[in-house]
């Protein structure tokens, strides 16, 4: 997810959208031990003004999963700029855990081109995985080979809503990240409350540190909703560049919850 300038806040969020406060709704894997489909609505801020909204769906698929984000403006800033996100993943499930199968990210609006194309096709011998992306990010080709599973900024939410948990510290994500692949990592820090729809949440608090930049990205993810991030902080140099917080979310076959009050944190109950 992203915040306007999409490829740095939006690009690096997360889900939902719903409508009444009325039951939670229990959400649990199914019998293939997969997440529930659900949609989600997130409000994009910066400076303490909506400037954006993002919706992101997770749907089943025969072999996985279909993981789709659409981002647009509202409120005043649709006056100085018509800037859109959308990007899909499709995530193959199968003996070999999760894998990555395809990337899709289209931006529109004044940014330079950020768009990304590309497939991954695995193959597994018995003596190992490997796969062979192949595509476009940033308007330049990308052929590469990789030993291990590799993700977006988008589908390693995956994953990390999957395995985060109180018991586990450091979770290593290999991704191609603007045509690049490196590891990123993401560290459990403390758990905290926060309220959300008129109840409140023990959360897990989840950083990823860019010392050379100055830079952190803060995830607060729901264990009690199957790891939905709540939040979604992007800090600059110390200091708050934009957040994001969930507004609502609908599980399938579920009631949906709607936060028409706004979601808070209560740093009083760090744990760590």
């Amino acid at each position: 997810m992203t915040f306007l300038n999409h490829d740095r806040c939006l690009k690096s969020l997360i889900m939902f959208s719903a409508s009444i406060l009325l039951a939670l709704p229990v959400a649990s894997v199914d019998a293939a031990g997969r997440l529930p489909a659900f949609t989600a609505t997130y409000g994009i801020e910066k400076y303490g003004v909506k400037l954006a909204e993002a919706t992101y769906t997770l749907s089943h698929t025969q072999d996985g999963y279909r993981f789709n984000q659409e981002t647009q403006l509202s409120g005043m800033a649709n006056l100085f700029s018509d800037d859109s996100i959308s990007a899909v993943s499709y995530i193959e499930v199968g003996d070999n855990g999760m894998l990555l199968k395809k990337h899709r990210y289209i931006q529109t609006g004044k940014e330079k081109n950020r768009d990304e194309d590309f497939s991954i096709k695995w193959n597994s011998d018995g003596q190992g995985l490997s796969g062979h992306i192949t595509g476009v990010v940033r308007s330049q080709p990308v052929d590469l080979e990789v030993d291990k599973p590799v993700w977006d900024m988008l589908s390693f939410q995956i994953p990390l809503m999957q395995e985060a948990s109180e018991n586990r510290k450091r979770y290593p994500y290999y991704a191609l990240l603007k045509g690049e692949l490196d590891t990123y990592f993401f560290d459990l820090v403390a758990t905290e409350d926060i309220t959300f729809a008129g109840k409140k949440y023990r959360a897990l608090k989840l950083v990823r540190v860019n010392p050379e930049k100055k830079r952190e990205l803060r995830i607060w993810l729901l264990p009690e909703l199957n790891n939905i991030p709540a939040v979604v902080e992007n800090m600059r140099d110390g200091k708050q560049h934009s957040y994001m917080k969930i507004e609502s979310v609908s599980f399938e076959g579920k009631t949906p919850i709607a936060d028409n009050t706004g979601n808070s944190l209560d740093n009083s109950n760090d744990d760590y």
